[in-house]
């Protein structure tokens, strides 16, 4: 069995990843937050390239404006932290730490969001490993 440290970013990430446009109002966002059962969003410019993300602390920088006027683009965290799907857990975490963030976008080779690394993902499978559920 391959300890935690040993395993790649593509054993424990999140195969696609939910976006929304930099024009996307905060409402709405607000809306995939809560029925999606998702923590935060991929926001793509026109290209569909990842230029930010908004997770959920992130909607609270709307406060004291109206959430219908407010867009995506005005509140998302940038730049985009990302790692590669053969990078490993240690690295991955490494980056989070520095980082000051829970989660890492995997971008394919030309630069769209494929994946999503999270640092639940991570707890879970230490939990998993451990306890062999």
């Amino acid at each position: 069995m391959k300890h935690i440290e040993d395993k790649k970013v593509r054993e424990l990430m999140t195969y696609g990843v939910v976006t929304v446009p930099e024009y996307a109002k905060v409402i709405n966002v607000v809306k995939i937050l809560t029925e999606g059962y998702v923590h935060g969003v991929v926001v793509v410019g026109k290209e569909g390239k990842a230029t930010g993300v908004i997770s959920e602390i992130d909607i609270s920088k709307a406060f004291g404006h109206e959430f219908g006027e407010v867009t995506a683009r005005e509140i998302m965290s940038k730049p985009v932290k990302t790692i590669d799907v053969n990078a490993t857990v240690v690295d991955a975490a490494k980056i989070m730490r520095e980082g000051g963030v829970d989660r890492l976008i995997i971008l394919d080779k030309k630069g769209f969001p494929r994946g999503i690394l999270s640092v639940t993902d991570i707890i879970r499978e230490i939990k998993t490993s451990y306890f062999k559920v």
